[in-house]
C-alpha cells in the first residue's frame, strides 16, 4: 500500500513541477537579469538581523549554550525541539529564559509514529507549542520532507501531517507556521510543499539549503546553479506559490569538518578542513545576501564537534574556529549597498575558553 502510494504521490509532485516549469524558468531569468518581486520581504540592513543560529541541546547544555550564544550576540536563534524529549520540554523553557534578547524560531521534530498517527501528532505539537507561547510565535512544522530518514515517504504525507498545524491558528492567534524544510536543492518536492489543495498555509517559507557537496558555494552544479542561481530557482517557485506568503528564509546550513572521526554527519568527500569552512561560510552570507530576496539565514550551529562554530575540547574547553569569527564578523556587518558588506572578513584568531 505504501509504495503505490508512494509512487502515485511521486507523479503529482511531478506532474506539479512540470505545470510550473515554465513560469519558474522565466522567473529565474527575470530575476538573473535584475528582477525583483514588488511585495517580497527582503533582508534588513544588517547583519544581527540577516545572520542567525540554528541550535539544538544535544551537544551542549542549555546554560553553557546561552552564554555562548548571548557573548557571540547573535539575535535569531532556531532551537530544535524533538517530540521525544517532550518530557524534559522543561531545559528547553529555561534555555529560552537564558537568551531573553534573541528572536527565536522552534523547529518541533517528529518521529515516524508523527506522521503517521496525525492524533499523536497534534498532541505532541499542541504540548511544544503551549510550553513555548508568547515566548515563541514562529514554529517550524516537521523537519526533512524530502528525506526517509526523517520518518516521510513522500510529500503528501508531509502535507498531510504539516495539515494538522492549522488547527493551531485558532487558539494561538498570531502564530506563524514556517515550512516545508525541503533539505538541499531539491525543486520538484518544494514546489508541491507550497502548492497544494490542504488548508496548509505557510507563512515563512523556510529550507534548508546545503550546498556543501559542490565545495565553494560558488561553485557549479548541472553546469549552471551556484549558490545565487539556485536561490533564484526556490524564490522562482515561491513567487507562484497557491500557499505561501513571499518570504524565504534559509533554515540550516553548513559545512562538515574533516579530521573529526564519528562527529561529521557526512562523508569523507564533502568534509572540509576548518579554514575552508570558515571562507565558505562568509562566500555563502555574502551571496545570499547580493541576492536581496533571502531574509535570513540560520548556521547550524554554535557548538558541536564535526561541524559546529565552536569545538567542545575532551579537556572541557570551548574553542573558536575560525568559522566563529566569520560569522562573527558577518553579524557585525551594516550594509550600505545591496550588493556589499563594509568590513573586511577576518576568518581565524584563536580563543579557547573554559565551559562553566
Amino acid at each position: 500500500m505504501r509504495i503505490r502510494y508512494a509512487y502515485k504521490d511521486y507523479l503529482k509532485s511531478s506532474l506539479t513541477a512540470l505545470l510550473y516549469s515554465p513560469v519558474i524558468l522565466a522567473t529565474q531569468i527575470a530575476l538573473t537579469l535584475g528582477y525583483r518581486p514588488s511585495k517580497w520581504k527582503t533582508p534588513k540592513g544588517n547583519g544581527k538581523e540577516f545572520a542567525g543560529l540554528a541550535v539544538a541541546l544535544e551537544s551542549c547544555d542549555g546554560p553553557t549554550l546561552a552564554k555562548e550564544i548571548n557573548a557571540l550576540g547573535v539575535k535569531h536563534i532556531l532551537l530544535r525541539i524533538p517530540v521525544w524529549e517532550i518530557n524534559k520540554i522543561g531545559k528547553y523553557i529555561d534555555f529560552l529564559e537564558r537568551i531573553p534578547d534573541c528572536e527565536v524560531i522552534v523547529c518541533i521534530m517528529q518521529t515516524r509514529k508523527d506522521v503517521i498517527d496525525h492524533e499523536h501528532w497534534h498532541k505532541n505539537m499542541e504540548t511544544i507549542v503551549q510550553s513555548c507561547w508568547p515566548r515563541v510565535k514562529h514554529f517550524q512544522i516537521g523537519q526533512g520532507v524530502n528525506r526517509s530518514k526523517w520518518g516521510f515517504f513522500s510529500t503528501g504525507e508531509f502535507l498531510a501531517f504539516a495539515n494538522v498545524a492549522e488547527d493551531l491558528r485558532d487558539t494561538y492567534e498570531g502564530i506563524q507556521l514556517v515550512g516545508p524544510s525541503i533539505l538541499d536543492f531539491e525543486s520538484i518536492p518544494l514546489i508541491r510543499a507550497i502548492s497544494h489543495g490542504f488548508r496548509l498555509n505557510w507563512d515563512v517559507v523556510g529550507c534548508a539549503l546545503y550546498v556543501d557537496r559542490r565545495g565553494s558555494p560558488r561553485n557549479r552544479q548541472l553546469l549552471f546553479f551556484d549558490l545565487i542561481q539556485k536561490i533564484y530557482h526556490f524564490v522562482a517557485c515561491i513567487r507562484f506559490s497557491t500557499k505561501a506568503k513571499q518570504r524565504f528564509w534559509i533554515t540550516e546550513v553548513n559545512w562538515p569538518l574533516s579530521g573529526n572521526p564519528g562527529y561529521s554527519p557526512t562523508t569523507d568527500y564533502t568534509q572540509v578542513d576548518e579554514e575552508s569552512a570558515g571562507k565558505y561560510l562568509t562566500e555563502y552570507y555574502e551571496d545570499a545576501w547580493a541576492t536581496q530576496l533571502v531574509e535570513r539565514v540560520y548556521w547550524w550551529q554554535l557548538v558541536a564537534k564535526g561541524f559546529g562554530l565552536i569545538d567542545p575540547m575532551d579537556d572541557g574547553t570551548l574553542r573558536k574556529r575560525p568559522a566563529y569569527y566569520a560569522f562573527k564578523a558577518i553579524l557585525e556587518q551594516s550594509h550600505q549597498k545591496e550588493t556589499e558588506l563594509t568590513k573586511p572578513i577576518k576568518t581565524s584568531e584563536t580563543e579557547v575558553s573554559h565551559i562553566s
